[in-house]
C-alpha cells in the first residue's frame, strides 16, 4: 500500500507542476518479451510531458501492458511511471528514463517498474520510441522491448 501511495503522490505532484510547455500523448505498444516463456507483449498508455527547459521535460504516464504466455494465458500490469525526457539537439531524437510501480491486473500485488527508451519525434503529432519496460519483484523481472507509436496533442 505504501508503494501505491508513493506512486500516486509522484504522479499527482508531476501532473500538478507548473511547466513551460505541456504535451499529452496516447500511445500503443507492441513488443517482444525478454522473459522466457512469453510470446509477445502489447499495451497502451497515456503520457504527459511537462517542459522544464527547451530540450527537457518531466513525464508522467499510466497505461496497461499485457504479456502473452507461450502455451496460453497472459498476465497484465498497470504501470504508473514518472521520469525525464531529454532531447538530442534539433534532430528530433530523445532519451527517456522512467521509474515507478506496476500493479498486477490479476492478484499478485505489483512490482517496481522501470523503462528506459530512445525515441524520435516524427512530426508535431507523431512520436516513435523503442522502449524497454520491466517489472521487478523478489529477484524476478518480467520485461519486454516495445515499439511505442504515439499521437501527441
Amino acid at each position: 500500500m505504501r508503494k501505491f501511495i508513493l506512486s500516486f503522490a509522484i504522479l499527482a505532484f508531476t501532473l500538478g507542476a507548473k511547466a513551460q510547455d505541456t504535451k499529452l500523448s496516447v500511445g500503443a505498444s507492441i513488443g517482444f518479451p525478454t522473459t522466457s516463456g512469453m510470446s509477445f507483449a502489447y499495451g497502451a498508455d497515456l503520457q504527459a510531458d511537462f517542459g522544464v527547459a527547451e530540450s527537457a521535460a518531466i513525464t508522467a504516464s499510466a497505461g496497461y501492458l499485457n504479456y502473452s504466455w507461450k502455451g496460453g494465458g497472459n498476465s497484465g500490469f498497470i504501470p504508473l511511471l514518472a521520469g525525464g525526457k531529454f532531447g538530442f539537439g534539433e534532430s528530433g531524437m530523445y532519451g527517456h528514463a522512467q521509474i515507478g510501480y506496476g500493479f498486477a491486473s490479476r492478484g499478485g500485488g505489483g512490482a517496481f517498474a522501470y523503462a528506459p527508451s530512445l525515441g524520435y519525434n516524427v512530426s508535431d503529432n507523431l512520436d516513435l520510441a523503442l522502449k524497454y519496460l520491466a517489472f521487478s519483484k523478489n529477484g524476478v523481472t518480467n520485461g519486454s522491448v516495445n515499439l511505442r507509436v504515439a499521437y501527441k496533442f
